[in-house]
This record gives C-alpha cells, sequence and structure tokens, in this order.
C-alpha cells in the first residue's frame, strides 16, 4: 500500500464508559473496506499514548510512509491530544466520536456514527482548521518565565465553574461515568461553587468582572450539542468569549433553561466578544485557585492566556453533512 493508503489511529480505549475500544476495532475493518490501512496505537494515559503515536510515526516514517491522517477515536480529550500531535507533524485530523460528549464532533459538523466518520476519512478532503492555545505561568513579576510549553484546544477551554465541573466529576462523581456522573458533578459544583473577581484582557481592552465562568471557543459547543457559545466559527480566525456573571439562583435556573437552547448569550448575566488573544487573571488578592481546562481536560490555573492559531491545524470534514 502506498502513504495515502495508511491512517494512524490514536484510541483512548476507556473512553465513552470502554465503548471506544470496539468502536476502533470496527473502524480497522471499515477502513479495511474502504481501502485503507489502520495502524493502531493506544496505552494508559495521554503522556504514554503521546509517545507511543510520536514513536510510531516516526518508525513509519523511517520506512518512506506518510500516513493520509492522524484519526482520534475517543472524546474530546483524545481528540485534543491528537490534534496537537497533528499540528506538530503535519498531519491531517480525522475524528471518529467515540466519547461521552464528542463537543468537537458537533462543533465540526462531523457525523457521530463511526461508519459514516470513517468515511469522511477516506473520501473527505482535509479543511484549514483554527487551532486554540493556552499558555501558562504569565510573568507578573521579574524572574524566569514558564518552561511549560503552550496547550492546545481544538473546541471550548475556560476557567470557572465549569472546569469546577469537570474537577467534581473526577474526584467526586461517586464512580458513575458518562451523562449521569456529569449531573451529578453539576449538581455539586451549582450547590458549592460560587463567583470569582476575575480580570479579562483582550486586544487592548481591560473588564474586572464578578464571575461564575468564562467560556473560549474556538468551536461552540460543550458535550452532547450544548451551545455554549453559538457564534463560534473554527475557521473564522478568532476566538468567542460568553462570559456568566455572578448570578442568583432564580437568574441561574433560567440562565440554564437558555442555554439548553442556545439562547443565553441575550441573558442580562451574560457578556460575548470576540478577540484574538485574551488574558484571564484573578483579581488582586483573590486567594482561591481557579482552574482552566482545555476541551474538558483540567490543564492549569489562572493565569492564563489564550489564542488562535488561524489555519493550525487541516481536519477531515468535506462530505460529513454539516449540521446547523
Amino acid at each position: 500500500m502506498g502513504d495515502a493508503d495508511l491512517v494512524v489511529l490514536l484510541v483512548n480505549p476507556t473512553a465513552g464508559g470502554g465503548a471506544a475500544a470496539g468502536i476502533a476495532r470496527q473502524a480497522v475493518h471499515t477502513f479495511a473496506g474502504l481501502g485503507l490501512e489502520a495502524v493502531t496505537v493506544s496505552a494508559v494515559g495521554a503522556e504514554a499514548t503521546g509517545a507511543a503515536v510520536r514513536e510510531t510515526l516516526a518508525e513509519l516514517t523511517g520506512k518512506g510512509r506518510r500516513p493520509r491522517g492522524l484519526v482520534a477515536v475517543g472524546g474530546d480529550g483524545t481528540v485534543r491530544l491528537a490534534a496537537g500531535i497533528a499540528a506538530e507533524t503535519g498531519l491531517p485530523l480525522g475524528i471518529i466520536p467515540a466519547g461521552t460528549g464528542n463537543g468537537a464532533a458537533y462543533s465540526l459538523g462531523l457525523p457521530l456514527d463511526a461508519w459514516a466518520a470513517c468515511r469522511v476519512v477516506a473520501h473527505g478532503r482535509p479543511e484549514p482548521c483554527d487551532l486554540g492555545r493556552l499558555e501558562f505561568g504569565l510573568k507578573t513579576s521579574p524572574g524566569p518565565a514558564s518552561e511549560r510549553g503552550p496547550v492546545p484546544f481544538l473546541n471550548v477551554a475556560g476557567a470557572g465553574l465549569d472546569a469546577a465541573i469537570t474537577q467534581a466529576y473526577q474526584e467526586f462523581a461517586l464512580g458513575v461515568r458518562g451523562v449521569p456522573g456529569y449531573v451529578i458533578a453539576t449538581l455539586r459544583s451549582l450547590a458549592t461553587y460560587g463567583p470569582v473577581p476575575l480580570r479579562l484582557e483582550f486586544d487592548g481592552q481591560a473588564l474586572e468582572l464578578e464571575v461564575l465562568l468564562v467560556a473560549v471557543g474556538n468551536g461552540s459547543v460543550y458535550g452532547k450539542g450544548l451551545r455554549i457559545v453559538p457564534s463560534a466559527s473554527p475557521s473564522d480566525g478568532l476566538l468567542d468569549v460568553c462570559v456568566v456573571l455572578a448570578a442568583s439562583l432564580a437568574e441561574i435556573s433560567s440562565l440554564v433553561a437558555l442555554l439548553l437552547v442556545g439562547r443565553h448569550t441575550g441573558h442580562p448575566r451574560v457578556r460575548t466578544f470576540q478577540a484574538r488573544e485574551v488574558i484571564l487573571r484573578a483579581a488582586p488578592g483573590l486567594l482561591r485557585v481557579v482552574r482552566v481546562h482545555a476541551d474538558g481536560d483540567l490543564v492549569g490555573e489562572l493565569p492564563v492566556r489564550f489564542s488562535v492559531l488561524p489555519g493550525g491545524i487541516s481536519v477531515f470534514r468535506s462530505g460529513a453533512g454539516r449540521r446547523v
């Protein structure tokens, strides 16, 4: 087989409550029927999986074989890991959704069915897509800067309540996975998480606000179709930001109802804007740690800089049968 007949699958076997492993096996057979050889790479943990994928790609390169693409089989965290490697290596990214929410697939208008997703990779054309990134350890005083490199994200990153929900899901969901686990984590977080004073800096402007959450979207969708930043487009070279201000229980109830139908941006406790770069800092004197997530993974804490690389990655999207 030639280079165009090979794909590498980055698989998270625990995604979707363990369903991703079976979906990956199905994908291998589906790709074979579509004339593509699929090499599967899977390991425990993001760091080990990333190292295994890079090693596999290096071995293939040594044999003179460059894959048609790197294909993520898993949820948003798996897609984020694959997106970083794809951008680093210049390979197109394919996505076979196999997680609990699959927000990146929703945002990109990709099919959720594994067979249809395989066909997009096999017969579609890679299209330019923006890639978000986060930088931590911003210098606020003289001294050495952080040596940590940028953290990529493809869909939605943010800080505040949504990051607290992610943490609660990992720590307090009583072993319940999937959507029920997120419901438990959300209820716990709503009951315990209070607003925090933050400073937002974007495109030469600065705001100091008491906020519940800040969502920064390259894509528009959380989880199973929840459009947290409805106006976001992964191909406009901009980040769309949704800020939810401190709110009463009654206001939160009305906000949740509007959020379910993507109409929350008109609520008086919501602010939205677009920017190429956003810096988020805790207000002076704030002692609480404010955590930051990227595509549903906890990746650090404030302060953080969000930015976007226009066309920073190519994604197989053609023929996806886009949702609107």
